[in-house]
């Protein structure tokens, strides 16, 4: 009896290591990506709807995806492949300021290619400071960007896709504590970023765990914006 202990406690190390080896070198950068997709999706079905503005909107959050992304790591491969990402996300931005439904087209194809080739790619070098500070307004605009699509996942019971993007709101909420130099703007700004980091550990299939996680990111949220709403 007490040897069959054994292969069980076998099987159980493998599969505990084969669990490990699944799991992303850099869930950061792997969330930052999976959200850089979504929204060249999201840029797509506002083109479609020849909504220039809301595409050039999209855009301006795609930079800052890709902004976070370059500051993952300083080696030249991926500083490479961002900039090809870097380089695309400003062609969307140009062809959505003029209207031009084809650049639009063609723009979002290059940046689909050339966010599948970064993300085909693992950051290996040292980590480094973005290169200039977000303005706070398209900040604010992305965030609640990725609250939508969070609040989508944890409404589908998608348990995988609301931690990817708790890791990026975590990301984002540190933008935010460092836009403001006051003590109750870092201490609430603290507090998102502390629910979307806890978010982060949710078990993988504990969907009901996830909604109270992001329950507690909605409410430090609406605690921001009530102690900093125009009275």
């Amino acid at each position: 009896m007490r040897y069959g202990i054994f292969p069980a406690l076998l099987v159980a190390l493998l599969l505990q290591a084969a669990a490990i080896a699944a799991e992303p070198a850099d869930a950061v950068s792997s969330a930052l990506e999976a959200a850089l997709q979504r929204n060249v999706a999201h840029a797509r079905e506002w083109l479609d709807q020849k909504d220039f503005k809301s595409v050039a909107q999209s855009a301006g959050g795609l930079q800052l995806l890709a902004d976070l992304l370059k500051a993952r790591s300083d080696d030249a491969a991926w500083q490479a492949a961002i900039a090809n990402v870097t380089a695309a996300v400003s062609s969307v931005q140009s062809a959505a300021r003029e209207e031009d439904t084809a650049k639009c087209k063609s723009a979002l194809e290059s940046l689909e290619k050339a966010s599948s080739a970064a993300a085909s790619r693992a950051p290996s070098g040292k980590p480094q400071p973005l290169a200039r500070a977000p303005a706070i307004r398209p900040l604010m605009l992305t965030l609640d960007a990725m609250r939508g699509d969070a609040k989508i996942a944890v409404l589908t019971g998608n348990v995988e896709a609301a931690r990817k993007q708790a890791y990026v709101l975590a990301e984002l909420g540190k933008l935010v504590s460092n836009s403001k130099n006051t003590d109750q703007w870092t201490s609430l700004a603290g507090e998102f970023v502390r629910a979307a980091t806890v978010a982060t550990t949710c078990p993988e299939n504990d969907a009901k765990a996830m909604r109270q996680h992001f329950r507690v990111i909605a409410e430090s949220c609406e605690a921001c914006h009530e102690k900093n709403r125009t009275r």
